[in-house]
């Protein structure tokens, strides 16, 4: 069954948002009539099918527009990878100029919050489903499938939010977030599980998922063994288990390889998968991607959030870069000269697809963020001369021609390297703010814009490494209903 029908389905799933909340507390045991407990509501295996599905139309990083949004919109806004577009009347000035609101319901403290617990609100009641429904032996196997998919997206939802919320990656005893692997009750008060427990219950969600999960199925639309093994990559790095990340980055490469110039602009207008190891599919009703940084249209004249002048210089130096091509629209930009503030720089990571002239799939593992992981475990693990070795086929296969070997003579300058390497590899894809905040105070970089790009916003240019706002907040709503969850410092 395919992604572009499965999100249009109206399940059961849908009776289950009609009383949910926001937060970690979804109003799951108000037995209403009519009400529909697990017992009730899944009573087949195609009813456990339709669960999953829900879960899935429940993970969204491209959710936002109009000067609002989360994942993908706070790493553009937040950081250096946009300015002021021509159409703008002020979208994002104030997430631009460091200004994050835990009280906007429309901001990524809010949404980044809402949007993984309802995920994971959403899995854990399908999983609760799994007590209730028999499984004849036939069905197993395709049983066993979709609780694997479930743990997976779990496990996804609390990586993200442990990424975003948890103040450290360095301190297991440090805060990390609520451990939600139970179907909650509404007047439930949950303090915050450390960084440590967090981490521990990912990494066991994505243990049993590996087990579970069907390994002929390897669409890369839904949760997979690779997917799986890609999240426990991400989670190793964070961890700082540089060993585990390499062996599991070094076997993905292996499998997935780097898109030729042609395949990768392909991509980005989905009609060529060569890389992705995991994506989510949009079609026409769903997120339009590209309207978080235009209003109707991807065109010279509706953007109000562009391409900044900061990162057009960064891939245009050396030529050849095919990433310029994908991140800045050849037919619809003006440059007019080098940080000149007229410059209409269009962005294009966003094309659109036969799907809608605003609409694409939204890439979540690809091999080159695998290529860069192994890149750094290689450096830190003192291979300076492996992590050269690594970045140099990632720009191989983007400049289309053998590239000069970088030289690493400290993990510093690997470091550095390898983080410019991620922002012009994965800018537009939700990383950049969290690059910064897990390398950048171990290296002394924070946010530097391009003068004329933060003139564009007349906003603040710099934000110091070490700037407790490159942790979100937890939202004020949370706060308000839950007296026992604990802040950020400084937040």
């Amino acid at each position: 069954m395919k992604m572009k029908n499965i999100l249009k389905y109206k399940n059961i799933w849908i009776l289950c948002l009609m009383v949910a909340l926001f937060g970690c507390q979804d109003a799951i045991d108000i037995n209403q009539d009519g009400f529909l407990g697990p017992d009730n509501a899944y009573n087949t295996v195609d009813d456990l099918q339709s669960g999953l599905n829900g879960v899935y139309a429940r993970y969204l990083p491209d959710t936002g527009g109009n000067g609002t949004g989360g994942e993908i919109y706070h790493n553009s806004v937040f950081t250096d990878e946009i300015k002021s577009g021509i159409a703008s009347a002020g979208q994002g000035s104030q997430l631009y100029d460091f200004i994050i609101d835990n009280t906007n319901t429309g901001g990524a403290s809010f949404l980044i919050w809402q949007d993984n617990y309802r995920m994971i609100a959403r899995a854990n009641r399908v999983i609760e489903a799994f007590n209730v429904v028999t499984i004849s032996s036939t069905d197993m196997e395709r049983a066993n499938h979709i609780r694997g998919q479930l743990l997976g997206l779990r496990a996804l939802g609390h990586l993200k939010l442990l990424e975003y919320f948890a103040p450290s990656y360095d301190d297991p005893n440090g805060l990390g977030v609520i451990n939600l692997d139970f179907v909650n009750n509404v007047n439930d008060q949950l303090p915050r599980n450390t960084f440590g427990e967090t981490a521990d219950l990912i990494r066991s969600d994505l243990e049993t998922a590996q087990n579970l999960l069907d390994p002929s199925q390897t669409s890369n639309i839904f949760i997979n063994v690779d997917v799986v093994k890609a999240l426990r990559t991400r989670l190793a790095l964070i961890e700082g288990d540089y060993s585990t990340a390499l062996n599991l980055s070094s076997q993905l490469v292996s499998d997935y390889p780097l898109a030729n110039q042609t395949q990768y602009l392909n991509m980005y207008q989905d009609t060529d998968n060569t890389e992705v190891i995991f994506k989510l599919s949009r079609v026409s009703g769903d997120n339009d991607v590209a309207l978080l940084y235009f209003f109707n249209f991807i065109g010279p004249s509706d953007g109000y959030l562009e391409v900044s002048n900061q990162l057009f210089n960064e891939l245009s130096e050396p030529t050849g870069d095919i990433r310029l091509n994908a991140v800045v629209s050849g037919a619809f930009s003006t440059i007019n000269g080098v940080d000149d503030p007229t410059n209409v720089l269009v962005l294009n990571k966003y094309p659109g697809s036969a799907d809608g002239q605003a609409t694409n799939d939204i890439k979540v593992f690809r091999s080159s963020e695998m290529w860069l992981i192994k890149a750094e475990a290689e450096a830190r693990m003192g291979n300076l001369t492996e992590a050269a070795n690594s970045i140099k086929t990632l720009r191989d296969a983007r400049f289309g021609s053998a590239t000069a070997t970088p030289n690493y003579g400290t993990l510093n300058q690997a470091l550095t390297d390898i983080l410019l390497e991620r922002k012009k590899e994965l800018c537009f894809e939700g990383h950049r703010y969290l690059d910064l905040k897990r390398l950048g105070s171990e290296l002394g970089i924070g946010i530097n814009r391009n003068p004329i790009d933060c003139a564009s916003f007349q906003a603040n240019c710099t934000l110091p490494s070490t700037d407790p706002r490159f942790t979100l907040p937890i939202p004020q709503a949370e706060l308000d209903a839950n007296s026992n969850i604990q802040v950020n410092p400084s937040n």
